[in-house]
């Protein structure tokens, strides 16, 4: 089915079924991200040991993540992987409650995120593929996910108030159920297009262009590393209060949700390659800005830029791969995407400004600076390149 046949309610039930899905999925990443180590501390692990287990849980996607996508491009039951991942995933942060020190939590660490990080680039794989069928908006069904992560960051803080760290693990479970739920809802792909070559991320990965966007989004999406990590420690050496912290975090989302309600009219109208170079262009300013000033207004300012630091290069990506990636290769690219440039590349640049900071704290941001130069000259390089699939609308 095109995007001019799909009848309106048809159009508006897809988009219905991605955007609860969206919400399920980053209901959990809301809660997990700000409070599992406080979950794992709860339970009597050192600070060392969470700091092992989430830095194993970041590494783990690398892998998992192109692994479940290649089994889904292998088999063309896209819905059916992204079920066996939820209801695996559910499985195992349930049995976390019987775990008892290190290596229990550790182990059952490695399946439950494995599971859980695969669901967002199946999803995405899913989501950007049915949009074109059905004639929704990706952006408009993707922003409930970062509008769903605020809330849901808010809400789990005052629960756990309320009712003590135990209940972030259950917290995270309803999420999940729920995740797993609106799975059964997403439509199977289509024609259940399966691919004919026996590894789709190798004969990816011997394409020159998609090498070189590969670089260009991992770059562009590392650039991210010393604000995420240090960027709440930085602002509070500046004196600058909590809430206020808080509140630069909320803005740089609300930048990416701006974007993503547009992204529509955005994508009609700006090449892939360009998004790109206007995040790089983004990441220049900010980045440079962060490194040389904690002044609040410059704070206001430069937190906006997050729509295109990471905006506009995740919907850069999206739309590149939507338009360049044959069809049964597709879950395969965006678990490579997932894999190196929110996974490996992140996780080593994660590594590496953390003795970077304690030399030269703000001026790390600079690092960062450099890595949007790169990531932009990546896609020029790209721009000069052109893909030798018959796939490329």
């Amino acid at each position: 089915m095109s995007a001019r046949a799909a009848p309106v309610y048809l159009r508006a039930a897809m988009a219905l079924r991605f955007s609860l899905y969206y919400a399920a999925i980053f209901i959990v990443v809301g809660v997990l991200l700000p409070f599992w180590p406080a979950w794992l501390k709860f339970r009597g692990l050192s600070a060392a040991e969470i700091g092992i287990i989430l830095s194993v849980g970041t590494w783990i996607r690398a892998f998992a993540n192109p692994f479940l996508g290649h089994f889904a491009d292998r088999t063309g039951a896209h819905r059916k992987m992204i079920m066996v991942a939820a209801g695996g995933g559910l499985a195992a942060y349930m049995s976390f409650w019987l775990a008892d020190g290190f290596w229990p939590l550790f182990l059952i660490n490695l399946v439950a995120s494995s599971l859980f990080m695969t669901l967002i680039p199946l999803g995405e794989n899913l989501a950007s593929r049915a949009s074109v069928q059905y004639g929704f908006d990706y952006g408009r069904t993707r922003l409930w996910g970062s509008i769903t992560f605020i809330l849901a960051s808010f809400g789990a803080g005052a629960v756990v108030e309320r009712l003590g760290d135990a209940s972030i693990l259950w917290m995270v479970i309803a999420a999940l159920a729920a995740s797993f739920v609106a799975g059964f809802w997403l439509p199977e792909r289509r024609g259940r297009n399966v691919a004919p070559v026996k590894f789709p991320a190798l004969v990816l990965l011997r394409e020159k262009p998609f090498v070189v966007f590969m670089a260009a989004v991992s770059l562009l999406q590392a650039s991210h590393a010393t604000v995420y990590v240090f960027g709440t420690i930085h602002w509070r050496a500046a004196g600058i209060p909590e809430e206020v912290i808080g509140a630069l975090w909320a803005e740089g989302v609300i930048a990416e949700i701006i974007l993503f309600a547009f992204s529509g009219a955005v994508a009609a109208r700006i090449s892939p390659v360009k998004l790109m170079l206007l995040a790089a262009a983004a990441g220049l300013v900010r980045w440079t800005v962060l490194a040389h000033s904690t002044d609040i207004w410059a704070l206001v300012g430069v937190q906006w830029m997050h729509g295109l630091t990471f905006g506009a290069a995740h919907l850069a990506a999206m739309h590149y791969m939507l338009r360049h990636v044959p069809e049964h290769m597709s879950a395969s690219a965006h678990g490579l995407y997932a894999g190196l440039a929110t996974g490996m590349i992140m996780g080593l640049m994660m590594l590496m400004i953390g003795w970077m900071y304690d030399t030269h704290a703000g001026g790390t941001f600079l690092a960062m600076t450099a890595l949007s130069a790169a990531g932009g000259l990546a896609a020029i390089v790209l721009s000069r390149l052109s893909w030798r699939t018959e796939e490329d609308g």
